[in-house]
């Protein structure tokens, strides 16, 4: 009930100001993160990669891939113990079977690149030239 009632004054001071909530006969109310548009699809997966995540190019490797990165409590939290949760950048462009086999790519390669630093290899000839494009 409080929910409600907080919700209603909400849209009443929205109406003052000539606005409303988005309304579509089809999806009912239209409310959605701007990042969130298209498929909607954000396929996340937490994974442990402390010494990767520690690499002078990660920001890059991760840009490369379409991912992007984000602690495991969620949007704007830090990550802990080298545990990420890793996701697709990408909702826009390419279907949702795209976005999961993208996630699934490169975590697999992350992981690749965690174990040859496990072992004091170098990874820098396993990082992509350039960002992986959609086909």
């Amino acid at each position: 009930e409080r929910f409600c009632r907080g919700l209603s004054e909400v849209e009443k001071l929205i109406q003052k100001k000539g606005w409303e909530f988005q309304w579509n006969e089809h999806l009912g109310y239209v409310l959605t993160c701007p990042s969130n548009l298209g498929t909607g699809l954000r396929a996340g997966v937490h994974i442990k990669i402390p010494l990767v995540s520690k690499h002078p190019q990660f920001s890059k490797i991760l840009e490369r891939l379409r991912l992007q990165k984000r602690g495991t409590g969620g949007v704007d939290t830090a990550a802990t113990g080298g545990i990420f949760d890793v996701s697709n950048i990408d909702r826009l462009g390419s279907s949702e079977v795209q976005q999961v086999q993208s996630v699934i790519d490169g975590v697999n390669l992350l992981i690749q690149m965690e174990k040859e630093l496990e072992k004091g290899s170098k990874v820098d000839h396993l990082i992509p030239k350039k960002t992986i494009e959609f086909r």
